[in-house]
């Protein structure tokens, strides 16, 4: 569990260094604000009180994603490399089925140091943020989707569509909402059509943000409307709370992206997924 000094002073650098590029870094903050006592998910590196390096681990699945940071006063002295071969030696990668580096297209610092490791381009991520006059927000006399909160009988619908719609195991899904140090700013839906449970959405709220994910139909029941449906009941309740409301997409996903498009999400950043195909070179370029 990381302390609240250490979550300020990820926020702190990690402000400083989306400003100095201009990009967006997908920290997680979800994720970060309720690490499992006892975790060794996260390595620092501080000039006396101030956090200069910053490198975050997170598990989904039977995938690891990497994401950090370095402050730009202190860039090219190796402080992200060793960073991420304490990572590796660690031991937080073992087991798992692939591990991918996160990456803002526009970051040139982090593109620089990507091509130092033996890595190939895995995905792509668009990051969308819905327009304020976007159609999504539009009234709409008669929602043909419902939505209502999830309930500990519902795991068993959330491991089914995370598998079928994510690729993750439903083993992997199963054990993460059972556990005590689930995310507690996420908010869970399911969406049902005429009392039959159709899909599921999820929000995590960070400060004035509001993030859809986990959001997925199920098969049988797609092209329907079902998803546009709740889409836009999940969207109208966080813009009348006063929220700005976000989401991720894979670039190639056709169908949500142009959901999403046709609903007034608009690109903002682009992040890139590299996935890790070495060891950790000590020889790094310093970055």
């Amino acid at each position: 569990m990381l302390k609240l000094r250490q979550l300020s002073d990820i926020s702190e650098l990690q402000v400083i260094c989306e400003k100095y590029e201009q990009i967006m870094l997908k920290l997680n903050w979800d994720i970060l604000k309720n690490r499992t006592p006892g975790s060794t998910e996260d390595f620092f590196h501080y000039d006396q009180e101030q956090l200069v390096a910053y490198l975050a681990v997170y598990r989904f699945g039977p995938n690891i994603e990497v994401c950090g940071m370095t402050h730009p006063n202190y860039r090219r002295q190796g402080l992200f490399t060793s960073l991420w071969q304490q990572a590796a030696d660690s031991g937080v990668f073992s087991g798992a089925h692939r591990v991918l580096l996160n990456v803002p297209r526009a970051s040139a610092s982090g593109q620089n140091w990507i091509h130092t490791l033996r890595t190939s381009l895995n995905s792509v991520e668009y990051t969308m943020k819905l327009d304020e006059h976007g159609s999504l927000l539009d009234p709409v006399m008669h929602e043909i989707a419902s939505l209502r909160l999830f309930q500990e009988e519902d795991a068993p619908l959330w491991a089914r569509l995370d598998a079928d719609a994510f690729d993750i195991p439903e083993s992997s899904t199963m054990n993460a909402l059972s556990s005590p140090h689930g995310p507690l700013s996420k908010i869970m839906h399911v969406i049902e059509h005429q009392g039959l449970a159709a899909g599921k959405i999820e929000v995590s709220r960070e400060d004035k943000q509001s993030w859809i994910y986990g959001f997925a139909i199920d098969p049988a029941l797609r092209g329907h409307g079902l998803g546009r449906s709740a889409l836009r009941q999940v969207a109208a309740e966080e813009k009348r709370l006063g929220q700005e409301v976000w989401l991720n997409v894979v670039a190639d996903n056709n169908r949500a992206l142009h959901l999403y498009e046709s609903c007034g999400f608009v690109h903002q950043d682009i992040q890139d997924y590299y996935e890790y195909q070495g060891i950790p070179l000590r020889s790094a370029a310093q970055v």
